[in-house]
């Protein structure tokens, strides 16, 4: 027995070092297509001044975020840009979330409220942008209720499917132990549907960000589409760069604290396994 027990062991040790071995690999490869982008994009355009002037270059890139952030312009802005898309992302998901999981109560309510979902979901946000800021005025509102009208569709579409994805066979082991239909709901339905809320909020984190930098794209006196717009008019291509390098940095941190979140919520699933 000892004998076998230290084989297992050993196969063990031996298969958690070949698994770290790969994730450092890994590690040290994720930066590789990015070298090879910047490198091909500085061959391209080193001593072509028509080339930089259109596509700007890395040297200028760097110099212009130094510039930005220097001045604090960058990090202001990049600041509006984050609550806006921030509260929207919170709302609409909240709110879309609590609607699509009220909606297993009521089928008959569901199919009423598809068609409407639908058009929500598949209407362009630029489209309803023009009016949203006549509404709600150029300020920070309006651009919350943009990212708020991008999330809220997804975030229902989601937790619904999420709470008619539920296994019969738990809500009829509930019926038979005499639960009450709003027991079923918070003890099966809202646990079984988490996972579906969270893919949405992985979802909406981009499309937050999307409807908050069309507002600031079409009217804005700050943000980071305000900061990208007034330099496209000023063919300053290599701030334009910067911009959309801080709206990727945000997307890639708050994803990561969406990651976070998943895995103390849904720690139960990683048990199972």
């Amino acid at each position: 027995m000892s004998g076998d027990g230290l084989t297992s062991n050993s196969q063990f040790a031996s298969s958690n070092s070949r698994v770290c071995a790969s994730r450092r690999w890994e590690l040290l490869l994720y930066p590789v297509p990015l070298i090879v982008l910047v490198c091909v994009w500085h061959i391209l355009t080193v001593g072509n001044p028509q080339r930089q002037f259109i596509f700007s270059s890395p040297e200028q890139v760097l110099s212009a975020f130094v510039r930005l952030s220097m001045s604090g312009e960058l990090f202001r802005n990049a600041g509006v840009t984050i609550v806006e898309a921030i509260c929207g992302f919170i709302l609409g998901t909240v709110c879309g979330a609590f609607i699509g999981l009220a909606l297993w109560y009521s089928h008959l309510i569901a199919r009423i409220a598809r068609p409407y979902i639908t058009a929500l979901a598949t209407v362009p946000i630029f489209a309803l942008a023009p009016i949203v800021i006549v509404w709600f005025g150029i300020g920070i509102l309006s651009k919350i209720m943009l990212a708020f009208l991008s999330t809220v569709a997804v975030a229902i579409v989601q937790s619904y499917q999420g709470a008619m994805s539920v296994e019969t066979r738990y809500l009829r082991f509930m019926q038979v132990v005499g639960a009450s239909r709003s027991e079923i709901f918070r003890l099966v339905v809202v646990p079984s549907s988490l996972i579906w809320v969270i893919n949405a909020m992985k979802l909406n984190i981009g499309l937050a960000l999307l409807g908050a930098f069309i507002g600031e794209f079409i009217s804005a006196e700050e943000g980071l589409g305000y900061m990208m717009v007034k330099a496209s008019g000023l063919y300053d291509m290599a701030t334009v760069i910067v911009g959309i390098l801080a709206l990727v940095t945000i997307a890639l941190s708050l994803t990561a604290i969406i990651d976070q979140i998943e895995r103390r919520l849904l720690r139960w699933k990683k048990d199972q396994v």
